[in-house]
């Protein structure tokens, strides 16, 4: 992770970064993958805690998902 205040990237480590987006999208998620194997992250400063910790989950099951593959 790499980043200043809310706006933060993420390093992936395979050229996974589209069909991450793409995948996050279909789940309500919005986020841009900047590079092919990084995601870029850019909540809005009223973001809460609890909108944070619910877009970690579904993060995660994207990319448990996808490097799985």
């Amino acid at each position: 992770m790499r980043g200043r205040g809310l706006l933060m990237a993420l390093d992936l480590g395979r050229d996974v970064g589209s069909r991450i987006v793409d995948d996050a999208r279909d789940a309500g998620l919005l986020l841009n993958s900047p590079r092919p194997a990084s995601l870029r992250f850019m909540p809005a400063l009223t973001t809460s805690v609890g909108e944070i910790d619910e877009m970690l989950g579904t993060l995660e099951a994207l990319l448990a998902k996808t490097l799985r593959s």
